[in-house]
């Protein structure tokens, strides 16, 4: 709360952020996109309403590359000069605090130009800078090593033996810290911002080929705009990615064929995808496609190129695309990505009408979560509506009621309202397949906070309370459900899509 800080604290935080911002010529946008922190955090940090937690101020540290103890011994000389310019001492002490703060700012300007001027060689001793070891693929294995020692750290302990342990200091551990904020991603989005970011910093203080670095850095740039894009903030993973460009082409004469060029593009397309710019998604992905003829690396791409065709509604392409995946992602080496190829492929062939062959994986699926690999959180739950969907397809209503019921309950205990609203008019389609309309009418009863909720965008709401109003009228048909079911779906990925009341 901003009234717990003391009005001295307030008046420091706020100086701080005023120095940074002038030092650097930024605003506050400028500021959250380099800093990673919400732009709304910022507003309430800058004008001294929220006190920086230690994190945060390791944050813009990093962000801003500024020293905080030298930008923070700047603040007292500005009150002192805003007391002066204010009249605020007495008449006879302000000769001597003019005197006594010209002394203090000339002492700090001259301790700076001797921080930064050059050394002078000694005559006798010539120092020389050990040149920087060329990169070469077998630097990745002393990088697993590395990563195995940073794992149990806090990101301060990281960030200390980054910046100033010459063995940490190595491209492959830059690549390796890009690679688990991607495995870290879907669990926790803000561990994901910290370690792209740690992987930046750590290319800020490699030695070596200035284009090779150029390169590096815009290949680590793209998994920031990953993280950004993971941690909800489009906006800086957008500006991320701009950098990641820029800096790749900029760097492109030192590829040695050690980074995968390809991330770039497909990151991008999954931020293309959060935009909504479905098409240019495609795009990116068939480029990358095309960089990858066989192996893991297709086999990733595929597997994006699958759900985003899933998402545009274009099910039979995308159970062809997942097919080709299959091929290339090795279940023991990628357990998550071989998970969510089944399980997208399931999905899709339900959408197809293909019940029978989406239930040829449930047996794999089921030992996936049994197995404790995906076994927190909602995903047994989506697997429960699949296995639901698919004996409801089958002909199996008692069985596909009961999974969906299942399925529905989790769902609305952790309030995500839209699979709450899909799952129910699967379920009322079952129900009505078993003549039961009054189990329809109760289930509208319950779904009434569904049509209210702000998670379920406009043109849903006005295609559920269509089907309200038709089991109130008793005119719903289970064609009408079915083509609300498919709609859905489709609505979810795209706001704009409008549901037709008649086909």
């Amino acid at each position: 709360m901003a009234t717990d800080i003391p009005d001295d604290e307030r008046e420091e935080i706020k100086l701080t952020i005023d120095v940074i911002l002038l030092a650097l010529g930024w605003n506050r946008k400028t500021f959250a996109s380099k800093t990673g922190i919400h732009r709304s955090n910022v507003s309430k940090i800058a004008n001294g309403k929220r006190r920086p937690q230690p994190r945060t101020w390791r944050k813009i540290e990093t962000g801003t590359r500024l020293p905080l103890a030298e930008v923070k011994a700047v603040v007292p000389l500005i009150r002192r000069l805003r007391a002066l310019a204010a009249g605020r001492l007495p008449p006879a002490r302000r000769p001597a605090a003019a005197a006594s703060l010209a002394h203090t700012v000339g002492a700090a300007v001259e301790a700076a130009l001797q921080r930064e001027a050059p050394p002078v060689p000694s005559p006798t001793v010539q120092r020389v800078q050990p040149p920087a070891p060329r990169p070469t693929a077998g630097d990745r294995d002393l990088a697993a090593e590395l990563w195995e020692r940073l794992r149990g750290r806090d990101h301060s302990a990281r960030l200390a033996l980054v910046e100033e342990t010459p063995k940490y200091q190595t491209w492959a551990l830059a690549e390796r810290l890009c690679h688990e904020s991607v495995a870290e991603a879907a669990d926790d989005p803000k561990e994901a911002v910290r370690l792209a970011m740690l992987a930046l910093r750590l290319v800020e203080v490699l030695s070596g080929e200035p284009a090779w670095l150029c390169l590096l850095a815009g290949y680590v740039w793209a998994f920031v705009g990953n993280a950004r894009r993971v941690d909800s903030d489009l906006p800086g993973a957008e500006e991320a990615f701009r950098r990641a460009w820029k800096l790749w082409k900029e760097g492109a004469a030192a590829d040695a064929g050690l980074l995968d060029g390809s991330r770039l593009l497909d990151l991008e397309a999954s931020l293309l995808r959060a935009q909504r710019k479905r098409a240019a998604a495609l795009e990116r992905l068939d480029q990358a496609l095309a960089m990858h003829p066989a192996g893991e690396g297709r086999g990733r791409v595929l597997l994006k190129k699958g759900f985003t065709l899933e998402q545009m509604g274009r099910y039979e392409e995308a159970v062809e695309a997942l097919r080709e995946a299959a091929l290339w992602i090795d279940r023991e080496r990628q357990p998550r990505w071989y998970f969510g190829m089944r399980f997208n492929s399931g999905v899709c062939l339900c959408h197809t009408g293909r019940h029978a062959e989406a239930a040829a994986l449930l047996p794999e699926l089921r030992a996936f979560t049994g197995a404790g690999l995906r076994a927190q959180g909602i995903d047994p739950w989506r697997l429960r509506w699949l296995e639901g969907r698919i004996a409801g397809g089958l002909g199996s209503a008692d069985e596909g009621i009961e999974a969906l019921a299942e399925a529905r309950t989790a769902f609305a205990a952790k309030e995500i309202r839209y699979d709450e609203a899909l799952i129910s008019l699967e379920l009322a389609g079952l129900y009505l397949e078993q003549g039961r309309t009054a189990e329809v009418k109760e289930l509208v009863a319950v779904m009434e906070p569904v049509f209210r909720a702000q998670g379920v965008h406009v043109e849903a709401q006005k295609a559920l309370a269509l089907f309200r109003r038709a089991v109130e009228l008793e005119t719903v048909t289970l064609e009408l459900v079915r083509r609300l079911v498919a709609f859905l779906y489709r609505a979810q990925h795209d706001l704009e899509l409008r549901f037709e009341a008649a086909s």
